[in-house]
């Protein structure tokens, strides 16, 4: 990444790391001071070093951070104008890749596609006949770096009646291929995808018509769906928003969500051809549906959840100690908005909007007897949380 951080450099904003973080301490540091960073994917690669995209609200550009670990500083560019939603990866050269939409133009709004190339940005409008594309997407590389985006279609090809529903795009290696994953109108409003170790695409994305949480898993062939939990699983309440996604070492998906009508914060993982569920927190307000929680394993396989309390202006994290949760507040004062969550080096990390200071922040402490804020209760039990009961919820 010599190239890229000689790029980075002649950018001038950065926000260096402070001092290793002790254990159960949060660090918290500024990306980002120019605006909210909304839509913050954050992710790791081999060598200890961080990417992030992000999109300044109010028209701003689409940026990308990255943290090099030797410096403990993180630098940032403009990407793109015009942006309306990311999300990033990063490929087999440890290469950033972002899919984004625009805001629209005369014709529709629009996907776009760029990627760090070892030199320069390479961008493009990806060809599709969609009218209108929702600020809702995520990319996954399959073995060859390939990517394929997951998109949010709320109208189809001009003059056709099909409209909001869950599709993908797909570099083959000589052109675009999109095909519908669900068709059910209501399909893919927030969604989050992974390639496996196999380099198959695992899918979370909420169905906001029947108000489910589902999952769809693509074979190389051909997409399969399946439920994580139905309206009549969660007693005909509307579940599915703001769902993220995280596979362990065996390729199992583990899915975070919210149940909008309770406020309950939902963790699911598949085992054995199976879906199990359970209550991890209870908030006491969410702004809307274009926030995302956020997920991540251990090397043991143990799930971290980031969610964040609107009403309160909470970011907060949860982590499973056995068969309990323990909750975490992160941060305050309308922080939280749209988390990132990732796991490097024994650290874990969190990036997220600061609204009330309009600035992208990270935070990180070490895994290290975890828990540090927050009171453990049983994971099937869903009562509110320390912060939630403070509230007067």
């Amino acid at each position: 990444m010599a190239r890229l951080l000689a790029l980075a450099v002649l950018v001038p904003v950065f926000a260096s790391m402070g001092a290793a973080s002790e254990p159960n301490i949060w660090q918290i540091e500024t990306v980002d001071p120019s605006g909210s960073g909304l839509n913050s994917t954050l992710r790791f690669d081999k060598d200890g070093d961080a990417h992030i995209c992000y999109v300044q609200p109010g028209g701003g550009p689409l940026k990308y951070g990255y943290w090099q670990h030797s410096l403990k500083r993180w630098f940032t560019m403009v990407v793109d104008d015009n942006p309306n939603g990311c999300a990033l990866t990063l490929d087999s050269h440890q290469h950033p890749h972002i899919s984004y939409e625009d805001f629209g133009t005369a014709i529709g709004s629009r996907l776009r596609y760029a990627h760090w190339d070892g030199t320069t940005w390479q961008k493009q409008v990806i060809p599709i006949s969609s009218e209108v594309l929702a600020s809702y997407n995520s990319i996954a590389l399959d073995k060859n770096d390939y990517p394929t985006i997951a998109v949010y279609e709320y109208r189809g090809p001009k003059g056709s009646d099909m409209r909001i529903r869950m599709r993908t795009v797909t570099w083959n290696g000589k052109y675009w291929e999109m095909r519908t994953v669900d068709g059910q109108e209501g399909s893919g409003k927030v969604n989050s995808m992974l390639a496996d170790s196999q380099g198959n695409f695992h899918l979370a994305y909420a169905q906001v018509v029947a108000g489910e949480m589902r999952y769809a898993f693509w074979n190389g062939k051909a997409w399969s769906l399946e439920k994580i939990e139905s309206r009549e699983d969660a007693g005909l309440q509307y579940v599915g928003l703001a769902c993220a996604i995280a596979l362990d070492k065996q390729d199992n998906p583990h899915v975070t969500y919210l149940n909008e009508a309770t406020l309950q914060v939902k963790y699911a993982y598949k085992k054995n051809g199976q879906w199990y569920r359970e209550v991890v927190d209870q908030i006491t307000g969410i702004p809307g549906e274009l926030d995302r929680n956020s997920i991540t394993l251990d090397d043991q396989g143990r799930p971290y959840l980031a969610y964040h309390d609107a009403r309160l202006g909470l970011l907060m994290v949860a982590h499973k100690e056995g068969s309990r949760w323990v909750a975490e507040t992160v941060d305050s004062n309308a922080a939280g908005f749209n988390s990132s969550i990732q796991i490097d080096h024994g650290v874990l990390w969190v990036s997220y909007a600061d609204e009330g200071n309009r600035t992208l922040k990270v935070a990180h402490r070490n895994l290290e007897s975890g828990g540090m804020n927050g009171g453990a209760k049983p994971a099937e039990v869903p009562t509110s949380s320390a912060h939630a009961a403070a509230s007067g919820k």
